[in-house]
């Protein structure tokens, strides 16, 4: 690795940059990192810039690192570590010195600021930081006002003037600054922070004609997106701007709007998540030397919230496409999407996977089909020929992929694209040359169905053109075993129904039709939606949703928040007692009762928990409940007595050998948030020996569901939001399925186990899986579909 500072000069072109570059890496010795001084950081301010200039011509995707510090020696918690995933090529970033926060949110003492330190996170050869320099924006122009809102001492976009509740130009009784990034890797300072509850605003414009754009979106954050309905702006007695929804408007045009944008391999963030025009106006008005005034009104506070201004001369009105240019760099800068390319020809066809399928009665089985649409415009049209056999038919469901931006990995800045996202319905229409889609068909095949080979067919008809896929499911008169240990997912109910009062109960109908879909996919696990029972009416509510999950069939569930969320409200020891009588309810009924998560991944920087003394009151006022705690580093293991159950995932170690050990004293373990959720569900949990597993999360959106890019972390969801509750098929995450999948591979090992106790050569197939499936998750997680699917037909063919 050679790390370079040098300042290259403007006016080199890009050809010329990169064989200069080029060069300097070959000719230049390597050092370990760039360092900013003291001596260098005494003119920043919220307004000053850290401008990065560098290459990567490495053969991998590099973690920077943007570590500042502002007292002496500070631990991790205590300082700013900022990290930016940078692809192959030349890359820039502006860094906003005001951005720069500690891991628990608080924004550094820029006027104590000790060193900046850039590093790489892995070095590599090829990789280079060509400068980094401290930049004072200009103003965007002369006779140009432009005003970012939010709190003191937020970040500011290059050329704008802050604008806080304390500047005077702003009036309302219920003004509030807001800052949405106080814990996000990244952010476009322009629209990330902003003030609501405004009544008014005076700008103070000489006489003239001028164009005033007002940027109004308010991003939200981790689960809350604002969702003004009524909305009315005017300008000196005009008015400029008018809203009005109704409840389901706004959750079809704004919480699903971004639902079915299409990607191909020429998009990038800005638009797709930046340039977002629906979200601010312009308009015209006239100034006889007195302040405008604008006047806001709404339904609520979120209604009066403006994030920027900018007012320009009606004569120069191509300052607003300038800023839009920067704004546009600004974000395919920082929020790159990694090069990908699919292989797509003009020509349709149709390819399955696999032509048979085996399956018994009581499970699922996907048909997975590989869709060219090549260049033919319009809509397809999907129709399924059931498997049928003597006039028995087995019931089917289509998804289809969707190409989808997302997060490279959980506070990456770099986006991906991938066809993980499943929907059910209508697909879109073409106009160009489409892209590769997956078709998967779910079998449905209902408990006693004869044996016997079962034909069907997949359609495809568009212009002038269709397409036909056959393939078979083979009923085999098998009795798989239940799986008795949990493997499911956490759970929220849609968070959106609840921000309105008339859709309040559409929340309760979705959760429940989610826990029922769950169950249709053969998951056994769950970490529900649990209320916080600090009233009875909550108390009630809880107990409803455990007789609920226990009747469905779920094992062994996770209340996952309860009694951190209780012992914040009440106390440990109030809450201690409110869960020792949930205890004492559940087994009054003969019901287990769940497992209570008290500690969450304890050795992360700057993680405070409480469970410690949540422990110790529990242990003493709740002695039946079982204690469960998320760990996901080795030095949680000094904790391990406490906890009745852990989940944990390979931070902390999950070979078999930890498992085991962990299992000592009784204590069960799960699996938790393991990638190559078959694997993990299915062979691997049964090699282990593991208790069970559970994968984060089916509803956790930041924010907009749809954008990667408004949260601290990438969004996840197995269920995607849906205009109503209960549609006929959800959207799904392919996780889904391949939960499913590893659910069923599980089963099939147990009938192995079963077999091999008095078929010889059940017993063999036993002891070779035995042989051939890794004792360890580094070498599991590698593990791919092919060989799962092989694995799984070595046990399906003994019973032929």
């Amino acid at each position: 690795m050679r790390i370079l500072l040098i300042q290259v000069k403007k006016g080199i072109n890009n050809v010329f940059f990169l064989l200069f570059t080029l060069l300097l890496i070959i000719c230049t010795p390597a050092v370990s990192k760039i360092l900013l001084e003291e001596s260098k950081l005494n003119s920043v301010s919220e307004t000053t810039l850290l401008l990065i200039k560098g290459i990567n011509l490495s053969d991998a995707n590099i973690t920077l690192v943007i570590r500042a510090d502002d007292t002496q020696n500070p631990s991790y918690a205590d300082r700013a570590n900022l990290e930016r995933v940078i692809p192959f090529g030349e890359f820039e970033l502006h860094i906003s010195f005001a951005s720069l926060r500690t891991p628990n949110g608080r924004q550094l003492n820029l006027s104590t600021l000790q060193q900046i330190i850039l590093f790489p996170s892995e070095p590599r050869q090829g990789f280079s930081i060509i400068s980094a320099n401290i930049v004072i924006p200009e103003p965007i122009g002369e006779n140009i006002y432009a005003w970012d809102l939010g709190p003191v001492d937020s970040a500011i976009w290059p050329g704008f003037k802050p604008l806080t509740v304390h500047t005077g130009m702003l009036t309302g009784k219920m003004l509030d600054s807001i800052d949405r990034s106080t814990r996000m890797q990244l952010s476009d300072s322009l629209t990330i922070d902003g003030i609501r509850g405004i009544d008014t605003v005076e700008l103070p414009l000489p006489a003239g004609k001028w164009q005033i754009t007002l940027w109004l979106r308010d991003a939200g954050e981790w689960e809350y997106l604002p969702h003004p309905l009524q909305r009315e702006i005017y300008a000196n007695g005009r008015r400029v701007y008018v809203q009005n929804r109704s409840p389901m408007e706004w959750i079809e045009h704004v919480y699903l709007g971004r639902r079915d944008i299409q990607v191909s391999p020429e998009s990038n963030s800005w638009e797709h998540f930046g340039k977002r025009i629906d979200d601010r106006i312009t308009f015209n008005v006239v100034s006889d030397g007195k302040p405008v005034i604008l006047r806001l009104r709404g339904d609520s506070i979120d209604a009066q919230f403006v994030s920027a201004i900018l007012a320009v001369p009606s004569t120069n009105p191509m300052i607003l496409d300038m800023l839009t240019r920067q704004r546009k760099v600004w974000w395919k800068r920082n929020w790159p999407v990694e090069d990908w390319r699919q292989s797509t020809t003009g020509q349709p066809s149709l390819k399955a996977t696999a032509s048979m399928l085996y399956a018994v009665p009581g499970i699922s089985v996907i048909a997975e089909f590989l869709f060219q649409q090549g260049n033919i415009l319009g809509a397809p049209f999907i129709m399924v020929k059931k498997p049928k056999k003597n006039g028995i038919t087995i019931p089917t469901t289509v998804h289809w992929s969707q190409w989808h931006l997302i997060r490279t990995h959980l506070s990456s800045t770099l986006l991906e694209v991938k066809d993980t996202y499943l929907r059910h319905g209508l697909m879109p229409e073409n106009t160009d040359l489409a892209m590769p889609r997956q078709l998967m068909v779910r079998v449905d095949v209902p408990q006693g169905i004869p044996a016997g080979k079962y034909q069907g067919e997949l359609h495809i008809m568009m212009q002038g053109k269709s397409l036909s896929a056959p393939f078979s499911v083979k009923i085999i008169p098998v009795t798989l075993p239940d799986l008795t240990k949990p493997v499911g997912i956490y759970l929220e109910k849609p968070v959106y129904f609840g921000w309105f009062e008339t859709l309040s109960s559409f929340g309760e109908q979705a959760m429940i039709c989610d826990l029922k879909y769950l169950r249709k996919l053969g998951l056994t696990g769950i970490s529900p939606p649990y209320p916080t029972p600090h009233n009875d009416e909550l108390n009630e509510e809880f107990e409803t949703l455990s007789i609920l999950l226990n009747k469905m069939g779920f094992y062994a569930p996770l209340a996952y928040a309860p009694a951190k969320r209780l012992s914040q409200i009440l106390g440990s020891s109030n809450a201690a007692n409110v869960i020792a009588r949930l205890e004492m309810q559940h087994k009054q009924r003969l019901h287990n009762s769940p497992y209570w998560s008290i500690a969450d991944e304890p050795s992360n920087p700057g993680n405070v928990d409480l469970f410690k003394e949540m422990y110790r009151n529990f242990s003493l006022l709740a002695p039946s409940a079982k204690l469960a705690g998320h760990l996901n580093h080795e030095e949680d293991k000094k904790y391990l007595p406490m906890f009745d159950m852990i989940l944990i995932n390979d931070g902390f170690g999950a070979d078999k050998k930890e498992i085991q050990d962990a299992q000592q004293d009784d204590r069960k373990v799960w699996l938790y948030n393991l990638p190559n959720p078959r694997a993990a569900a299915g062979f691997y949990l049964w090699k282990s020996g593991a208790d069970g597993f559970l994968k984060w999360h089916g509803r956790m959106p930041t924010a907009d569901p749809f954008d990667p890019t408004d949260g601290r972390e990438i969004d996840v969801q197995f269920l995607y939001p849906s205009k109503y509750p209960c549609p006929k098929e959800p959207d799904i995450n392919i996780v889904l399925y391949e939960m499913m999948e590893g659910i069923i591979d599980h089963r099939w090992l147990l009938w192995l186990v079963n077999q091999a106790q008095y078929d010889s050569t059940a017993k063999l197939l036993l002891n070779q899986l035995r042989r051939e499936i890794p004792d360890e998750w580094q070498v599991m997680k590698n593990v791919g579909k092919y060989q799962l699917s092989t694995w799984r037909q070595q046990i399906i063919n003994l019973t032929q």
